[in-house]
């Protein structure tokens, strides 16, 4: 069977993509649809994380007006700050295809547009929103990072896709930033206090969850431990590039023996073995969840493990 014949129409884009690559080259969005094979974000969230978030959108309607009045605006200038300033990672490329298997690992619904940016300080970080996320990775962490360590920085940043965070880490960025002020005037001061406290006690147990994705896509608590170290090592003077803000915002990261620590809990826990099974059994089908036949190319229903027409096995 040749590649030709089993590519498929991007249901976003129309644009024509091999369904092993699960993710269209042009737009990044899925081709193939998330199933129940796939990890849901209730398989490993930090419980406070999730509650924290259900608290900021009670606050509704203020993140709304906010994204439409502040937040769209940073990101189109943290998106002009890296016009000029930053190399596109090709999704064909070696780079490229680790944030790709990260993603088919944790079951994104899109592959963020990512850059490399030159910096002498290592730093990774994620800004944007669910639909059209980006990610940043810096060049000095190309450089420290081994293979399995570079893959556990990328699956923490896609965890905090997966886990919704984006928006609501820009929105803290900007009320710490003074953007409080400008809801004052627009007559929101009453609600943007109690937002602003709510986020920057939320921002600590999201970096949890994002720390337990990177767990789950590197599979040893070891390689975690030494992709800290070394970040520790490299990052004593701080990131003053042009996106300062973003990864270690406000101080509000919990100090690293803590997240070791809720790490080797979540790693000796039921949730983390359920979570790894479901992520090998993915993997096991990557080529089986498909609504083409791999041998003969007929159509078939998505999850069927058996071609309809030709009767293999796609496992």
């Amino acid at each position: 069977m040749n590649n030709e014949r089993l590519k498929i129409p991007c249901p976003r884009c129309g644009a024509y993509t091999r369904i092993d690559r699960i993710f269209c080259l042009r737009c990044r969005h899925r081709v193939i649809p998330l199933t129940r094979y796939d990890l849901a974000i209730e398989d490993f969230i930090y419980p406070p994380d999730r509650d924290g978030i259900e608290s900021i959108k009670d606050l509704e309607p203020l993140p709304q007006i906010v994204k439409h009045l502040l937040i769209e605006r940073r990101l189109d200038y943290l998106r002009s700050q890296l016009a000029g300033r930053s190399i596109r990672i090709k999704p064909l490329s070696s780079l490229g295809s680790m944030i790709r298997r990260c993603g088919i690992m944790l079951g994104l619904r899109v592959l963020p547009e990512s850059f490399i940016i030159n910096s002498d300080t290592p730093q990774a970080f994620t800004f944007g929103t669910d639909e059209e996320p980006v990610l940043v990775i810096s060049s000095s962490m190309l450089e420290i990072m081994n293979e399995r360590e570079l893959e556990a920085v990328i699956g923490h940043e896609l965890g905090h896709v997966k886990s919704g965070h984006l928006v609501y880490h820009t929105l803290a960025e900007l009320l710490v930033r003074g953007a409080s002020l400008s809801l004052s005037i627009m007559g929101l001061d009453a609600v943007a206090e109690p937002l602003r406290l709510l986020l920057l006690a939320w921002h600590r147990d999201s970096e949890i969850s994002a720390d337990r994705a990177s767990l789950l896509v590197a599979n040893d608590l070891d390689v975690i431990k030494s992709m800290f170290s070394k970040f520790i090592r490299h990052s004593e003077e701080g990131f003053e590039g042009i996106l300062d803000s973003i990864s270690e915002l406000f101080k509000t990261h919990p100090t690293y023996l803590n997240r070791i620590r809720k790490l080797e809990e979540f790693y000796n826990g039921v949730e983390f073995k359920r979570a790894r099974e479901k992520i090998e059994k993915r993997i096991m089908l990557l080529k089986a969840i498909s609504p083409i036949c791999r041998f003969c190319g007929a159509r078939k229903p998505l999850l069927s493990l058996f071609c309809p027409s030709c009767g293999r096995s796609q496992v």
